[in-house]
């Protein structure tokens, strides 16, 4: 909150009130002096008076020091004072005597008429909104119904906008769907509070009636029990605006669709569900002009179970959205859940958005919070912030809404086709990659040359099959995948490329002979047990990548390997005890 402190002395010009609009204006003590005996420091104060009326202000009397000056002072609304007389050793003031200023009740048709000038509805929104601020201690907010959501047209004085609002959700939703106004008193007691700042105390909720059709809702709050008075005339200024929106015509969307059509096409255009979500942070960075950002898919899930995929952050606020807490999470959601959005509502002194304060205190000044939804279900979240204050209101964030329905679906259909993808290639049986994923990784490794390939066949399959049926031969090859992972440590390494035959594929340090010896023996203790007792048993066969050899003529060379060790009958088990051995093991390694 601002205030200008010895307004008419030093440098607090006229020139710095009028530009900086604060909310309080102390007045120095050298226009208090005696102001009852002057002519003259009445009409300035006076004029302070008028201007601090005009701009939602509370003017405070610095040095008051006589009952006189405070006779004045009080019977020209000013509201505040400090001084000597109010500082002296006294008995304390009973609380039944201590009662609020009761906001001033201007002329009606001064509003009326510029309710009248005003040529859009939400430029007549904000003209109520900013009457009703103006007369101080009030929090106003509109919303009108546009489609099946309550949108906010105009508010001052609240620290975020909650728009986008479900007409089943808060005291303005209730108030919209049942056309009776709402005043609550004791606003801790009414589960319906949807807070849009700490310590309000009273909030009354008028309808807006058009053509004898509620068309929305004139909310406003006060950290202090409204007067009846006060409710009278918040009453008064909802049917004025309500007769004055039955005459004007809906607004077109002020959407920049340009700025959306372009967005919309390269996402569209994005199938990996990684590049989709690079796309969606930096086109939400381009329509709203922060600086970071943060895209957080199935955030209702334990956060510690995320994986890096899941969430993607940039900007010099990389590291504060990073480390939102889990509550901060389930809160922002919590918030979320009847919105399409909640964002800063401009006050950089203030607080920025609900669950946002490791942001805040990390220097962020402007923040705005969207859902990512897909077929109607809460699919992740989107969080905008800024380390600058950034101007946000409708215009900003209508198309930051639109990019995250945009983004919802794309990341739905890029996360299916992902998954189909990784269907395709993966056996349906050992649940391993298959034919087509081993070709692939083949082809990523490209030119590296620290790639070894190791081809395993199960010998003896048929007759496994033959004597136990095809569902023990489904068994001993999960069995034979089982271990070849155990002896590899990596899942993506071991492939099923044939009915009985498999492949894995070393690269980097992994790809050296010593290791590989060492894979290779792991590989034999581990499945040739297993086999043995079914009446089976594994041959290998080893290659190492040549200079100047292409991957495919590896690939040749480790068969040809196998089809030698086939032929030399490699070790067969019987139980665990070893029958025969004829050929050498090791003569299957090139």
């Amino acid at each position: 909150r601002l205030a200008i402190d010895d307004a008419g002395a030093g440098y607090s010009s006229l020139k710095q009130v009028v530009g900086l609009l604060p909310e309080f204006i102390k007045v120095d003590r050298s226009l208090i002096a005696d102001i009852h005996r002057d002519r003259h420091r009445q009409a300035l104060v006076a004029a302070l008076a008028g201007f601090a009326s005009e701009i939602g202000a509370s003017l405070i009397a610095e040095g008051v020091e006589s009952r006189a000056e405070l006779s004045w002072l009080r019977a020209a609304d000013v509201a505040l004072a400090q001084g000597f007389l109010l500082g002296r050793p006294a008995p304390a003031w009973s609380p039944g005597l201590v009662s609020r200023r009761p906001v001033r009740r201007p002329q009606l048709d001064r509003l009326a008429a510029r309710v009248h000038d005003a040529s859009t509805r939400r430029g007549a929104c904000e003209t109520v909104a900013a009457h009703l601020f103006r007369q101080g201690g009030l929090m106003p907010s509109v919303y009108l119904a546009e489609g099946d959501r309550l949108r906010c047209q105009a508010q001052r004085g609240l620290w975020q906008v909650l728009d986008g609002m479900l007409p089943t959700a808060g005291i303005t939703g209730r108030t919209f769907r049942t056309g009776q106004e709402i005043w609550i008193d004791d606003i801790g007691a009414e589960p319906d509070y949807l807070e849009a700042i700490p310590g309000v105390v009273s909030e009354l909720c008028v309808p807006l009636v058009s053509d004898d059709e509620v068309v929305g809702a004139l909310n406003v709050e006060s950290l202090v029990p409204l007067a009846e008075e006060v409710r009278d005339h918040v009453r008064e200024c909802a049917e004025l605006l309500g007769e004055r929106l039955g005459d004007l015509p809906p607004e077109q969307s002020r959407i920049p669709m340009r700025r959306l059509a372009h967005t919309a096409a390269s996402l569209a255009a994005v199938e990996d569900a990684s590049r989709t979500i690079d796309a969606v942070v930096s086109a939400a960075l381009e329509l709203s002009g922060v600086d970071s950002a943060m895209l957080l898919l199935d955030p209702g899930r334990d956060e510690s179970q995320l994986a890096d995929g899941h969430r993607r952050t940039v900007g010099p606020l990389a590291d504060a959205l990073s480390t939102m807490t889990a509550d901060e999470l389930a809160r922002l959601r919590h918030v979320l859940e009847p919105l399409t959005s909640c964002y800063t509502a401009g006050d950089a002194t203030g607080l920025t958005v609900t669950a946002s304060t490791s942001l805040r205190e990390a220097g962020a000044r402007a923040v705005v919070a969207l859902p990512i939804a897909a077929r109607g279900r809460r699919t992740g979240l989107l969080v905008l912030a800024s380390t600058e204050p950034v101007p946000l209101g409708p215009e900003q964030v209508e198309p930051l809404e639109l990019l995250a329905i945009l983004a919802g679906s794309c990341l739905e259909t890029a996360t299916t086709v992902e998954e189909l993808r990784n269907q395709a290639r993966r056996d349906a049986l050992t649940g391993i990659g298959n034919h087509s994923a081993f070709h692939e990784r083949l082809r990523d490794l490209g030119v590296q040359r620290d790639v070894a390939l190791i081809v395993a066949d199960i010998d003896d399959f048929k007759q496994v099959n033959d004597t136990g049926g095809h569902l023990l031969g489904d068994q001993v090859l999960r069995m034979t995948t089982r271990e070849l992972l155990a002896a590899l440590g990596d899942p993506d390494a071991v492939f099923r490329i044939g009915g009985d035959e498999f492949a894995v594929v070393l690269s980097g340090p992994r790809a050296r002979r010593a290791h590989v010896e060492l894979i290779e023996r792991e590989i034999r203790r581990n499945a040739l047990p297993m086999l043995g007792r079914h009446g089976a048993s594994l041959s290998l066969g080893v290659a190492h990548r040549r200079s100047e050899e292409t991957l495919i003529d590896t690939l040749e060379r480790a068969d040809a390997r196998l089809y030698l060790a086939k032929a030399d009958k490699p070790l067969r088990f019987d139980g665990d005890a070893p029958l025969s051995r004829r050929g050498d093991p090791t003569a299957s390694r090139t």
